[in-house]
């Protein structure tokens, strides 16, 4: 895998991904991840979280060798609508899990999210040598799973009554992308 550089900027036609900092987090990014209908399907909806907590979390996850976690953009405006994380990258096999979150809710469902993971994924494989993108979704999450086989991920699995969403027991879809290269 070759070194992820530190002024990454990853343009697409509508969005840029770029390092996420901590000048990102602020109250539209903390009402984001307090809002029950944006997080409804992360993990991160179990807790309260707070600017503290935010940036603990960012310096966190920034400083592992093993993860890229970057702001989603808009090109035009420069606005910050979301973030998108790959890690822990698996070296010993070439693959990692993708995560995103879309929160501004004005966003929805315009194809930003499917436009972030074909960015990240062609990074992925073309700068970093990764071999396979995971991503695993709730059954509900039906805006999530479109927006991942646009952008050319396939269902790989499905883990039967997996995730608990409200006092109910949904499914856990995964998808993946792999890149076709001989080694």
């Amino acid at each position: 895998m070759k070194n992820i550089k530190s002024s990454l900027l990853i343009r697409g036609r509508r969005i840029y991904l770029r390092k996420i900092s901590l000048k990102d987090i602020n109250k539209d990014y903390i009402s984001w991840m307090n809002d029950a209908q944006v997080v409804r399907f992360l993990e991160s909806r179990f807790q309260k979280w707070s600017i503290k907590k935010i940036k603990a979390y960012v310096k966190e996850v920034k400083n592992k060798p093993d993860y890229l976690f970057l702001a989603i953009v808009l090109n035009n405006g420069k606005k910050h609508i979301g973030n998108i994380k790959i890690g822990p990258i698996n070296l010993n096999h070439n693959f990692a899990d993708m995560g995103l979150i879309i929160g501004e809710k004005s966003y929805w469902g315009q194809g930003f999210a499917t436009e972030a993971i074909k960015l990240i994924t062609d990074y992925a494989f073309n700068e970093l040598s990764l071999h396979k993108i995971t991503a695993g979704v709730y059954s509900n999450n039906i805006g999530s799973i479109k927006a991942f086989k646009k952008a050319g991920f396939v269902v790989e699995a499905v883990r039967k009554k997996h995730y608990l969403y409200k006092d109910k027991y949904v499914d856990a879809v995964l998808l993946s992308n792999t890149q076709k290269r001989s080694l």
